[in-house]
């Protein structure tokens, strides 16, 4: 005879044990998904076809010049701010998450102690109806070969409560073994 009783109880059991598990476990995707966001501008700004003004700068030597892309030229404009991805399997946990409530919006911020993770930090700023309006990130690398430093800010700008690229800056600096320090800067304005 089947005693019900019995196995009421070790359902229940199951079920408060797998919700005690899922409160427990905190899922990789409450880290923001900068690849999310840089493929969707990718996509959008091939769809707009804008120009960009960008200005390149290496130890004082300085370029200027406008550009115009396709869609293979935006993914490859954009691909160096995925380096500012933390969500992945293997960054889990080991970024600090915080969230600022500012009068103008709200500000995540990511950071760790551990500079081997290449990410030093990821600051994601959102307006007041939560659109990302800009992101900040260290990217910071040490190996035999080279000293590497990134800063990252990208800024956007809210167009129907989608964001939309305005401007990027990188700068940073590269120091190579036997060689100098190298300084470097790249900004680029979104123009119409």
């Amino acid at each position: 005879m089947i005693n019900f009783s019995r196995i009421l109880f070790a359902f229940l059991l199951f079920g408060i044990i797998s919700c005690e598990t899922a409160v427990r476990e905190k899922p990789i995707n409450e880290y923001y998904d900068v690849d999310a966001l840089v493929d969707q501008q990718a996509k959008l700004l091939s769809d707009m076809q804008p120009k960009i003004e960008k200005s390149v700068e290496v130890d004082g030597q300085k370029e200027m010049d406008t550009l115009e892309f396709d869609s293979l030229g935006w993914k490859n404009e954009l691909e160096v701010f995925k380096l500012a991805d933390i969500n992945k399997p293997t960054l889990f946990d080991a970024y600090e998450a915080t969230e600022e409530q500012t009068s103008n919006g709200k500000i995540w911020r990511y950071s760790t102690e551990k500079p081997s993770l290449g990410i030093e930090f990821l600051y994601v700023y959102f307006d007041q109806d939560s659109t990302v309006k800009k992101l900040e990130a260290r990217y910071h690398e040490n190996n035999a070969l080279y000293i590497s430093e990134r800063n990252f800010e990208i800024n956007f700008n809210n167009t129907n409560g989608t964001p939309v690229l305005a401007s990027y800056k990188i700068y940073g600096r590269q120091k190579m073994a036997m060689k100098d320090e190298v300084y470097f800067s790249i900004e680029s304005e979104v123009v119409n």
